[in-house]
C-alpha cells in the first residue's frame, strides 16, 4: 500500500492505472497511424495537438474504468467477469467521449480514429489485466512478508484480515508473547528460543505488526528497535487495519491513539472554504445535468400515488456538531409508513416502499434533492450519512466513538456508503462507523474525489447500495 493524501492505495491499482494511462495515450497515436496509413496531416498527427488529444482520451478511459471499480477492486471476480466490466467501462467511455467532443470540438480525433483507438486500447487493457491476474498480483515473491508480534486474539484478527484480503501479504509467523492465551495455529508460532532479530533476518521479514493482547512487553523494546534499524517496518494493530481494509476498528483503538492520529480533524479554514466552494459548484453543475431525471422521478411518484402525498419528503437528521436539520429526498415510501410516529429501521423487501421508491432508492435518485441541502450548507457532497435523532441517541450510548462522525458535515454519499452500504440495524451502524471514522481521520479533497468516482459504480451496479443479505435496507 502507498499513502497518497492520507489515503492508502494498493500498489497494484497504481501500477494498473499508470500502465493503462500510457496505453490510452499510445492508442490514439496508433489509431491515427492506422487511419491515415502513416500519411496524416502534419498538424494532426504530430506535435502538441495530438498529444493533448491522446492525453484527453487516456484520462476519459481511465476515469471510466475507475467509475466501474476497475482500480478499486482489482480482478476480484476472476478474469471472465473482468472482461465484462472492462467492456462496460469502454461503453461508458465511448458515450462520455462523444458528449465531450461535442462540448469541446477542438479535441475531436475523428470517428474512425476514435474507433480504432478504442479497439486497440480495449485489447491492450485486457492483455495487461490478464498479465497482472496471472503473473503479478498474487505472486509470492512480490508479497510483503509479515511477522505478527503476538499469538493471542489480536494476532488472530490479523490472520483473519489477511485471509479476507490475500493479495500483497504473506504471514510468515507469529512471535509468542507472555501471558496471552494462544489463538493462532501452532504451525505459525515461532520457536520461543529464537532471537528476534536473527529470525527476522533469516526469514527476510518486511514488516512486523504489533498485535499483543496486553501492553507491549518492554523486554522486547531493544530488539524491535534493532529490527526497525535494519529497515523492517513496524506497524501497530489499528494502523494495519487502516491500511489494509481502509477502516478504523473501534474495538482495538484507545482514546489516546485516536487523539494522536486523527489528522483529518485539523483541516484549517482554507481547507473548509475550498471544500465549500467545491461542494457548491459541483452541486450546481449536477443539478443542471440531472434536472430531467429529477423531473421524471417527480412525475413517476405523482402517477403512482394518484397525486396523493408529497413528492419531496423531509425528515430530521443529525448533522455537523450534533445540529438537527431537515434532509430532503424524493418520497420512496407510502405516506403512512410511520403512522404511529415511531422511528424504525427499514427491512429488506419492506412493504412500505413503493414500486417507484424501490427503483429510485436503488439508483440513488431519491437522494438528488439533497443538493439543496448542500447549497444551504447543511450537508456536503461527501461525508458520513446523517442519521435520525432517535437512532443517534441510541447509537451514541451503545457504540464507542459514534459521536466522532459528527465532527464533519454529513454527505449525500460517503466512504461507508460506497464500501459497505446502508444501515439497517445497530450492528450495521457499528460496521459503517469503521468506514466513517476512516473518512473523519483521513478526509481530503482527494478522498472526496475517490468517493464520488466510487459512487458512480454504486449507481451503475448497485454495489454498496444495500446491506448484507441477512440484513435490511436503510430507513426512509
Amino acid at each position: 500500500m502507498i499513502r497518497i493524501f492520507r489515503h492508502f492505495i494498493s500498489r497494484w491499482s497504481i501500477m494498473l492505472l499508470i500502465s493503462e494511462s500510457l496505453v490510452g495515450v499510445m492508442a490514439v497515436h496508433v489509431g491515427v497511424w492506422i487511419r491515415f496509413a502513416g500519411e496524416a496531416p502534419e498538424n494532426y498527427s504530430h506535435g502538441p495537438e495530438l498529444l493533448m488529444r491522446s492525453l484527453f482520451f487516456a484520462l476519459v478511459m481511465v476515469m471510466s474504468m475507475a467509475a466501474t471499480g476497475r482500480y478499486q477492486r482489482v480482478l476480484d471476480d476472476g478474469f471472465s467477469a473482468e472482461i465484462l466490466r472492462v467492456g462496460i467501462s469502454f461503453i461508458i467511455g465511448m458515450v462520455a467521449l462523444g458528449l465531450l467532443f461535442y462540448v469541446f470540438p477542438d479535441i475531436f480525433i475523428g470517428r474512425g480514429t476514435n474507433g480504432l483507438a478504442m479497439a486497440f486500447a480495449f485489447v491492450l487493457f485486457l492483455a495487461i489485466r490478464w498479465f497482472f491476474y496471472h503473473y503479478i498480483i498474487d505472486t509470492d515473491v512480490l508479497k510483503r512478508r509479515i511477522m505478527i508480534f503476538g499469538d493471542g486474539e489480536h494476532a488472530r484478527l490479523v490472520l483473519n484480515l489477511v485471509q479476507s484480503t490475500p493479495f500483497g501479504v504473506t504471514i510468515v509467523g507469529c512471535w509468542p508473547t507472555l501471558g496471552a492465551g494462544r489463538a493462532v495455529p501452532e504451525a505459525l508460532v515461532v520457536d520461543g528460543g529464537a532471537d528476534l532479530l536473527d529470525w527476522v533476518i533469516k526469514y527476510d521479514i518486511d514488516e512486523i505488526v504489533l498485535a499483543m493482547d496486553g501492553g507491549f512487553p518492554t523486554m522486547y523494546a531493544k530488539e524491535i528497535l534493532d529490527c526497525k534499524g535494519r529497515g523492517v517496518k513496524i506497524v501497530d494493530l489499528p494502523g494495519f487495519f487502516e491500511r489494509e481494509k481502509h477502516i478504523i476498528n473501534m474495538d482495538i483503538i484507545t482514546p489516546e491513539w485516536w487523539i494522536h492520529n486523527s489528522d483529518g480533524l485539523d483541516q484549517g479554514s482554507g481547507r473548509e472554504i475550498f471544500k465549500k466552494i467545491f461542494d457548491i459548484l459541483l452541486s450546481l453543475l449536477l443539478l443542471a445535468i440531472m434536472w430531467p431525471v429529477m423531473l421524471l422521478a417527480a412525475l413517476a411518484i405523482v402517477i403512482e400515488s394518484g397525486g396523493r402525498g408529497p413528492i419531496i419528503y423531509t425528515q430530521e437528521r443529525v448533522g455537523y456538531g450534533g445540529r438537527v436539520f431537515k434532509v430532503m429526498k424524493f418520497r420512496s415510501m407510502r405516506t403512512d409508513a410511520e403512522g404511529d410516529g415511531v422511528a424504525r429501521w427499514a427491512s429488506r423487501n419492506d412493504d412500505r416502499i413503493t414500486r417507484v421508491g424501490r427503483f429510485i432508492r436503488k439508483t440513488r435518485i431519491d437522494e438528488l434533492p439533497q443538493f439543496i441541502n448542500v447549497l444551504r450548507g447543511e450537508m456536503s457532497l461527501v461525508g458520513p450519512r446523517p442519521e435520525r435523532p432517535a437512532f443517534v441517541n441510541v447509537l451514541k450510548s451503545k457504540i464507542p466513538y459514534y459521536s466522532e462522525r459528527l465532527r464533519v458535515k454529513p454527505g449525500i454519499t460517503g466512504w461507508a456508503q460506497v464500501r459497505y452500504g446502508y444501515s439497517a440495524s445497530e450492528e450495521d451502524a457499528a460496521e459503517k462507523l469503521k468506514y466513517d471514522l476512516y473518512y473523519v481521520k483521513n478526509h481530503s479533497l482527494f478522498l472526496d474525489m475517490l468517493v464520488l468516482i466510487h459512487s458512480v459504480e454504486v449507481v451503475l451496479f448497485g454495489s454498496g447500495a444495500t446491506a448484507p443479505l441477512n440484513q435490511g435496507k436503510r430507513a426512509s
